[in-house]
């Protein structure tokens, strides 16, 4: 019952379900309760409905879970962990039960080998704050059951969601498409650019927030746990860019930050600073533009002035890059699946008809013609290397996008 198993438990009781609330430390279940029960009522007077608090039962035990239909497991983003609950799971629950992950990028399959029923495991990846984003990212395995999916993407219907079925690999569809986009910003800043500038060309595009906005609110900590967990990271170190991957280039920068306890708005400093710690107003930090110069000058990088244009491409054709090799991987159904999710998920904005739409009005043949064009200047940079599918469709008569199952030598069957 942390942030998202709090907001998980609004909508599945504003949905009309009966729901067993499992927290094992009971001083954060009287917190969660009543975190919960206050959304609730906000939301009921919000709403003009009956409030829904009795819809919801909590327990210290997960062994209170052993007559339910469907469990929703969300802890933190931690394998091991994970593993772990999954294996309790299998062996409390009643047969027949789904068991469902909230997770955002890890491996739904090595999660389903932890059970009696891998066919019962399936993703359901919430968005932030879960009670109130629409977007629901059902993710499935190879050994997911259409069952277990149809019932997935049911319940996210019921709870108000727009569901998005999606095929399992690392980040899935939101989150793989996500890391090239924010890896682009990092090198942008190494290369002479400051988080406002990069910020400011996002939001005149039509994004709410900018990508370093974005990072201080979610929290830096966040993305470094996961690159921790990858092996990226070299505890204090000196910052020296890494070559990883078949020699591809590494940002070390939101690690440094982190080391240094700049977590973003939690502790009121980040790639902005804020008042004071979980202040909402971003400032210009003097200090990071100090930091920004030393790390340029103690690995020989000139600042130089990059003009709007190359910011802008730079990040969304990198992040639309990764959106066709989903296709072509078969993780997506359709290009309108990913325009939906980043729509919906990920702020993109709405005039813009979501990433594969704009690649559409763009051209492809320009995506394509300026993502040679980075990817020679950069070639260690994985993200700016254009995808087969890319070139085979600007190839192609127009309209191209539509026809990319064409191009696919074996796609996914679509459950």
């Amino acid at each position: 019952l942390g942030t998202m198993g709090r907001g998980i438990s609004v909508s599945l009781a504003q949905a009309g379900l009966s729901v067993v609330a499992v927290e094992t430390q009971e001083k954060q279940l009287l917190e969660a309760k009543q975190a919960v029960s206050g959304m609730l009522e906000r939301s009921a007077k919000r709403r003009g409905a009956p409030l829904a608090d009795d819809k919801i039962k909590y327990n210290c035990s997960v062994q209170a879970v052993a007559d339910v239909d469907l469990v929703i497991e969300a802890v933190f983003e931690d394998m091991a962990l994970k593993k772990t609950i999954f294996q309790q799971l299998s062996g409390i629950c009643k047969p027949g039960t789904l068991l469902c992950t909230n997770t955002s990028g890890l491996d739904i399959d090595e999660l389903a080998s932890q059970t009696q029923s891998p066919e019962l495991v399936v993703g359901m990846h919430f968005f932030a704050p879960a009670h109130v984003m629409k977007l629901l990212e059902v993710v499935y395995g190879p050994r997911s059951s259409p069952e277990a999916l149809a019932t997935a993407m049911e319940m996210g219907k019921k709870m108000g969601k727009v569901s998005v079925a999606v095929g399992n690999c690392r980040g899935f569809v939101g989150n793989r498409m996500l890391k090239p986009y924010l890896e682009q910003a990092f090198f942008l800043l190494e290369e002479g650019a400051t988080p406002e500038q990069v910020d400011q060309v996002l939001e005149e595009f039509g994004f709410a927030m900018g990508v370093f906005k974005v990072s201080d609110l979610s929290g830096l900590d966040v993305g470094w746990k996961v690159r921790k967990a990858d092996g990226l990271v070299v505890p204090g170190s000196t910052g020296k860019s890494a070559r990883i991957r078949g020699g591809s280039r590494y940002s070390p920068l939101g690690d440094l930050l982190c080391e240094q306890g700049r977590f973003g708005q939690k502790t009121g400093r980040g790639w902005y600073q804020y008042d004071k710690p979980g202040g909402r107003v971003a400032k210009p930090d003097p200090w990071l533009h100090g930091f920004l110069e030393e790390y340029r000058a103690r690995h020989g990088l000139v600042a130089r002035r990059i003009d709007h244009q190359e910011m802008l491409e730079r990040c969304l054709y990198a992040l639309i890059n990764e959106g066709f090799q989903i296709l072509q991987d078969g993780i997506a159904a359709g290009p309108e699946d990913i325009d939906v999710i980043y729509v919906l998920g990920y702020g993109w904005p709405r005039h813009r008809g979501g990433p594969m739409f704009y690649a559409g009005l763009v051209g492809l043949d320009k995506v394509l013609e300026r993502l040679e064009h980075y990817h020679q200047v950069y070639p260690d940079v994985l993200g700016l290397k254009p995808c087969s599918l890319i070139r085979k469709l600007a190839a192609s008569s127009s309209p191209p996008i539509h026809r990319w199952r064409e191009f696919i030598q074996k796609p996914r069957s679509q459950l």
